[in-house]
Formats: structure tokens, sequence, C-alpha cells
């Protein structure tokens, strides 16, 4: 196995450099599975809840609503009674339906939002793939300074969705600890942000400087560049979603609308439900209010809040695959140098013997790995080959 690949540095800032620490999204990190994990206790956990956000504005309307039952059965201060509250739900009807209509629509819009940026974080992640493999197999350096250049041009790749992530939380520059090392050896890098406000932003910068190494290269120039284009459409679709809120006419309305009928509940229900219309008000308030601020939080999906896309994560599985490629063995060995493929049907490979050194090798990783050794896959080809070769 070939040296893990140091950031390569002509040209960077002098030694000592001091990157700003990474804000990261204090999040619960999920783990991956095919089998739902929610479970009933999920019913009183707070985490992740809208509720602690609409409980004390909840609480408020509930305030109103006691007021309202009070001045209706409380004997000497019933003066509501004598006004003739409509005794019908027909009302409350009909502008629930038309209440809940709008809550649909508002949480449907932000979710399109939210879905939006997740498909377009997994494009990102996509041809970021497919351009590593371009620069680190097909080309082929000829010199130490070509390979010099490739290493750089795959930091650039680790440098893009990092970039991309602090230009959505409008983190300005490039001093940060997850962005700074993997461009340092680009002299002068994010100059132009500094001097102008009309300069590139970070993401578009490091996709010039791709696309100025590809251009080196005629062969695999027109693949690379279509990735390296499909990067720069990521870029304008993320910020189309960061910088295009919902209408301010449309938000107002229903928070206006909202709180109208939230008010107006208490006298459409307290003939029927007497002392029963404090309760029955709240946990109204409680579900609407929630409702209309779980479209606010996930409208815009790239910030710092628990229900945000966690594009900490993102990032840092695409610089843990690149740097994976950049550390495996020497791409350009020869494929025709190769044993002869594993083959139940195969006379060449006793099928026998190679399940029996394959389970021998699973079993000592098995006792390596709780002393950090993971060597066991360079002795299990051994014992291949030279089952092929007997």
């Amino acid at each position: 196995m070939s040296q893990p690949v140091q950031v390569v540095v002509s040209g960077a800032t002098p030694t000592g450099t001091q990157w700003d620490p990474v804000r990261r999204a204090v999040r619960f990190r999920h783990n991956v599975k095919n089998t739902n994990t929610e479970t009933w206790s999920d019913v009183l956990r707070l985490s992740n809840s809208v509720m602690p956000n609409v409980l004390f504005p909840a609480l408020g309307i509930t305030a109103w609503a006691a007021l309202v039952a009070i001045f209706h059965i409380v004997k000497d201060v019933n003066f509501l009674k004598t006004l003739g509250l409509p005794n019908s739900m027909i009302l409350i009807s009909v502008l629930g339906t038309a209440m809940g209509l709008l809550l649909v629509f508002r949480v449907n819009t932000a979710y399109d939002r939210f879905w939006e940026g997740r498909k377009v974080w997994s494009i990102v992640h996509f041809q970021s793939r497919n351009l590593a493999r371009f620069i680190w197999v097909y080309v082929k350096p000829k010199s130490v300074e070509e390979a010099q250049q490739q290493k750089g041009a795959m930091n650039l790749l680790i440098a893009f969705p990092a970039a991309l992530k602090h230009a959505l939380r409008e983190e300005p520059g490039h001093r940060w600890a997850d962005l700074g090392p993997y461009v340092q050896h680009i002299k002068g890098f994010g100059a132009d942000v500094h001097r102008s406000n009309g300069g590139l932003i970070i993401p578009l910068e490091v996709l010039v400087h791709l696309q100025s190494y590809v251009n080196r290269y005629p062969a695999y120039q027109f693949p690379a560049s279509n990735a390296i284009a499909a990067l720069a459409d990521s870029v304008s679709n993320l910020q189309r979603v960061r910088t295009t809120p919902i209408p301010a006419a449309y938000t107002l309305h229903l928070k206006q609308t909202l709180v109208v009928y939230l008010l107006s509940l208490p006298f459409q229900i307290v003939v029927q439900l007497q002392w029963f219309t404090i309760p029955v008000t709240f946990f109204s308030a409680m579900i609407m209010l929630g409702i209309e601020v779980i479209g606010g939080e996930i409208e815009n999906p790239f910030g710092f809040d628990k229900n945000d896309l966690p594009q900490d994560e993102y990032c840092d599985a695409i610089a843990h695959e690149i740097s994976q490629i950049m550390t495996a063995d020497d791409p350009s060995a020869d494929p025709y140098g190769w044993i002869q493929p594993f083959s139940l049907n195969n006379n060449k490979v006793d099928s026998q013997s190679l399940k029996v050194h394959t389970q021998a090798a699973l079993e000592a990783s098995v006792q390596r790995k709780e002393t950090g050794q993971h060597h066991w896959v360079e002795s299990l080809m051994g014992k291949i080959v030279s089952v092929a070769h007997s």
C-alpha cells in the first residue's frame, strides 16, 4: 500500500498558519439502516421537535381561551353568554378546512426545498466521485511536478464541497479547517474575494482551477469538463434554493389567519364544550403552530438547525472517499498481471482451498481489529496467489 498523500504545499502560506475552526452543526448522528428505528418512546422526545418553539405562543392562546371560558360560564361575569355565541360547529369546520389547506401547502412547499437541496447534494457527491476517477486513474503523471499537480487537483476536489457548505451558510473566506489546507497550494487563492465584492465565490474559484487543470489533458477533457459543469450547475441550484424564500405575502397571510383562527376558536366551542374549551384550544394551538414552524424551519435547510441537512456529514463522506482513492494501490498496475478470477467452474483454482484461506483470513481480521491492525487483505491476496499458481 502506498503512503497517505500529504497536502501539496507549493506556494502555500507561511508555516504555522492557523485555520479558523469549523462551526459544525450539533445534531443527532443517525445510523443509516434499512429498518425503522423509531419507537413509541419518541412521543416523549423533545430533541429535533418543534414543540418547545411553540409552547409559549400556545400557552398565550390557551390563556385567552381560559378568559373566554370564565366570562361565559362563571356567574356574575358571564356577559358573553348574553351575546348569543353560535351553538353550531359548521363555522369551525369550514374555517378548519381552509386553515388545513393553507398549512399543507406551506409544509409541502418547504419540504420541496428541503428535498431539492438533498438531491443537489447527491449530485455533488456523484460528480465528485466521477471527477476523482478521471483525475487519479486516467491522468498518468510523467514527472514529479505533474504528480504534485495531480494531488493538488484531488485536494481541490476535497475542498469543493466544504467551500460550497460554507458559502451556503454565508461564512465568507477560505480560512476554515476543512477548506484552507486543501487550497493553500494555490498562490493567492481567494484574493479576489477579499479585494472586491464582485469576485468569484470560493466554490466557483475552486472549479476554475480544476478546469484549468483538466484542460492540460485533451484526451480526458470532455468527460471531466462535463463533471465540472455539473458541479457548477449544482452551485447555481443550491444558491437558487438558498436565496429564493417563500413570498412574504403568503407567509404573513398564513400567520395572521392562523392567529385569528386560534383566537376565535374558543368563542365557537365554548357553548358546547364549556371548561373543556381550554385543553382543546391548547392542543389545537400546539398542532397548528407546530406545523407552521416546521415549514419555516425546513425551507432553508443549509443552516445549523437540528432539522437542517447534515452537510457536515456529506462533506466528510466525500473527503473520505477521495482520500481513500488517493491512498489506494497504484491504479496504473497492469491488469494483465492479475491472477485468474475466482470461479467455482475454474479448474485452475482450488475453490475449497480458497474458501478455507478466506475463512482463516476473516477470523484473523476479527482478532487484529482489536489491536488496530487491518492488513489481512495483503495476507489473503498472498494466499490466493499461491493457490492460483499451485
